[in-house]
């Protein structure tokens, strides 16, 4: 191994000079760490990151707050750790910059919209997950690297997910319980929802295809990423996003147009593809199975399983072979150009004789959209017993884009506060849905951010994607840069039409990949600026102050949140207990409403109504809007006897949530001076519990 300064990052132009040195040709792949421990040292803060990142996909997307809040103390102590290195950037004349500096005012927007948001405690909950988001943008930016080290990083998280789904069906299987796993017959574990599991196994999917079609990487290698994309696609498939067929369509094209040699890239997707359709009818059948026994639906899920192993296997030898055979063919450069275009060209013939061809056979294209604009307009869902992907577009998305929009020009400028979407819809909807948010990232950042929040975040993307589509003569630096940037554009496209913002395992992993995207269109800072590297004391202590700030911000609804999940589960067997935990959780976190609302529900299933009607009252100082403490309070007032107030909270319970029909239920009860039974509203939202689940194409 070639001996240097052991503090300055290598760059794919060196590789090229040593192997030119050694008389045979190399590339930035050639070995896994050919820059010996200094590529090691680079590696090892990306891969406790990487480590993060998969444990959030193994673990519910790390959607919920005792998951993400631990994650985020873990990624903003890192990055204040990793700032006192020479390896983290402090350049700031460059496109990356504007990209942080966008991203922050958009952070702190976030935060001054708790001023204005209705309920507090969820804009709290909101703005903190941005500043998460912020913190590994920065992280992965600013961390200098290399195509080996970013190659190795993409390439670990790919067959990482793809191992995290294969053992979720594999357990499923194995413990004799196929349904757990699946939601209307439709794969939606890890993540718990089949549109996010779609995501998460598409995100990773356009880096390693990229990494496929190249030389530069060892055969192997190839091997095992084209079996491994060809695993995410199978699973991707079980998932049965509609969302995702037509993401996956868009950022299909954008892959072609964005990454280095076209051509090999294109022929290797499509080979890919194609194998993995081998298993197609199989994956198929697992949703058609759903309607009939457990015995049928645990068959059709084996022979899935069982069919992803010959695809896997086909393209492991395959794609071995054809790298092996690969590095022994050389073409001229202009040869290899002529063929890059005439592939691509022939894909795009191919692409609009295909679309001339399905335009035909609609019949009447303009009157189907009509019916498709129809469907989506009003809610109407067709049904399909064949697959979710044949079913028909009805979703009630227009109903929260709708009311997104009329709150988005009644709050024009500031929003409604970071993640205050509920509580206006609830006032506003047309449909029996209760989401919390208006799924597409677009409005969300319009609505809960306004005009200010939505510019300062498009400036943030347009800096970003500048910063890391920079020109360079490498080649395979600049495709497995625009690579990077295809997997952040599944995740908007796929996200503009569903709620993929709230889960970190998806939305941390995009703005890693963008982020890394632009830390190897960088040229190195070389040995003189490392030589001259300003004094970092400042900068790391004033980092850390910071960090502490933030870590009071991230801790107090951590610790309340896992006060709450803990009295929630132990309130049966130690009700003081229980009491006493969501008292530390109302103190820790004074914005949130939901110890109160917790403590007022376990009142109610003890028959205290006295501590049930403080408790509600107390959520409703937090939450004026919240109609479930309303009714809860109204309910506890004419247990009481005080049946006027009981008729003044249930009608402001209406006003809160008009749809909601055990509000009428109640209201009724009351207006007639009949008992109310408690055991059938517990009923009422245990149901409705175990059986919602947002809608999705």
């Amino acid at each position: 191994m070639p001996t240097r300064d052991p503090r300055q990052p290598s760059t794919s132009a060196e590789v090229p000079e040593r192997a030119g040195q050694r008389g045979r040709s190399s590339g930035p792949l050639r070995q896994l760490f050919s820059g010996g421990r200094f590529d090691l040292a680079l590696a090892l803060p990306l891969l406790v990151m990487l480590a993060l990142l998969l444990y959030w996909a193994a673990d519910e997307g790390g959607f919920r707050p005792t998951l993400w809040y631990p994650g985020a103390l873990i990624a903003l102590w890192l990055l204040v750790i990793c700032s006192a290195d020479a390896m983290f950037s402090l350049r700031w004349r460059e496109w990356r910059t504007g990209a942080l500096v966008f991203f922050a005012l958009f952070t702190a927007w976030s935060f001054f919209s708790i001023a204005w948001a209705t309920v507090k405690g969820d804009a709290w909950d909101g703005a903190n997950q941005t500043l998460l988001y912020f913190t590994v943008y920065v992280f992965f930016s600013r961390w200098s690297t290399n195509v080996r080290i970013a190659s190795l990083l993409a390439s670990l998280y790919a067959v990482g997910v793809a191992a995290i789904g294969f053992v979720v069906i594999e357990s499923a299987l194995h413990g004799g319980h196929p349904a757990s796993i699946l939601f209307g017959w439709r794969l939606a574990s890890p993540i718990d929802y089949p549109n996010g599991e779609a995501a998460l196994f598409l995100i990773p999917l356009w880096p390693v295809l990229y990494l496929v079609s190249r030389k530069e990487v060892p055969p192997l290698a190839r091997g095992l990423l084209a079996a491994s994309a060809s695993l995410l696609l199978q699973m991707a498939v079980l998932a049965q996003s509609r969302g995702s067929m037509y993401a996956f369509a868009v950022v299909f094209l954008l892959f072609v147009v964005f990454v280095s040699g076209r051509g090999r890239a294109l022929v290797t997707a499509l080979i890919v593809i194609a194998v993995s359709l081998l298993n197609l009818s199989r994956l198929l059948d697992v949703f058609r199975a759903g309607e009939h026994s457990n015995r049928e639906l645990a068959r059709a899920l084996a022979q899935a399983r069982n069919g992803m192993i010959l695809p896997f296997a086909l393209l492991l030898a395959l794609g071995t072979l054809v790298a092996v055979l690969d590095r022994r063919v050389a073409l001229t450069e202009r040869f290899a150009r002529r063929l890059d275009r005439g592939v691509v060209t022939g894909f795009g013939l191919a692409l609009a004789l295909t679309a001339l061809i399905a335009v035909g056979a609609v019949g009447h294209p303009l009157r189907h959209v009509e019916n498709a604009w129809h469907s989506f307009a009003t809610g109407a869902e067709g049904s399909s017993s064949s697959s979710h992907f044949t079913s028909f577009y009805g979703t009630n998305r227009y109903d929260f884009w709708r009311v997104s929009l009329d709150e988005f020009r009644a709050h024009p400028l500031g929003g409604v506060g970071a993640d205050n979407f509920a509580v206006e819809y609830l006032r506003m909807r047309r449909s029996s849905e209760e989401p919390a948010n208006p799924h597409s990232i677009e409005l969300k950042v319009l609505l809960q951010t306004g005009t200010i929040g939505a510019l300062l975040f498009l400036a943030f993307i347009a800096s970003a994607l500048v910063a890391a589509r920079r020109k360079t003569t490498d080649s395979f630096r600049r495709g497995l840069a625009g690579s990077l940037i295809v997997a952040f554009a599944y995740w908007l496209v796929h996200g503009s039409v569903d709620w993929l913002w709230e889960i970190p395992a998806l939305t941390a992993v995009a703005l890693a990949f963008l982020g890394l995207a632009a830390a190897i269109s960088v040229d190195s800072t070389g040995g003189e600026a490392v030589a001259h590297r300003p004094d970092r004391r400042l900068l790391v202590a004033a980092l850390a102050l910071i960090a502490l700030v933030v870590s009071a911000s991230y801790c107090a609804p951590w610790l309340s949140a896992r006060y709450v999940d803990s009295a929630s589960r132990s309130w049966r067997s130690t009700p003081a207990q229980a009491y006493r935990m969501l008292d530390r959780a109302r103190a820790l976190d004074p914005l949130s409403d939901q110890p109160d609302l917790i403590a007022g529900t376990i009142a109610e299933r003890r028959h205290d109504y006295r501590r049930m009607k403080v408790a509600f009252t107390r959520a409703l100082a937090r939450n004026h809007a919240g109609w479930y403490a309303r009714l809860e309070l109204g309910i506890a007032e004419y247990l009481t006897g005080n049946r006027s107030a009981a008729l003044d909270q249930l009608e402001r319970a209406r006003v809160l949530d008009p749809r909601e029909p055990l509000i009428r239920s109640v209201l009724r009860r009351v207006r007639a001076r009949a008992a109310i039974d408690l055991s059938a509203i517990d009923r009422a939202f245990l149901e409705r519990t175990l059986t919602y689940a947002p809608d999705g194409p």
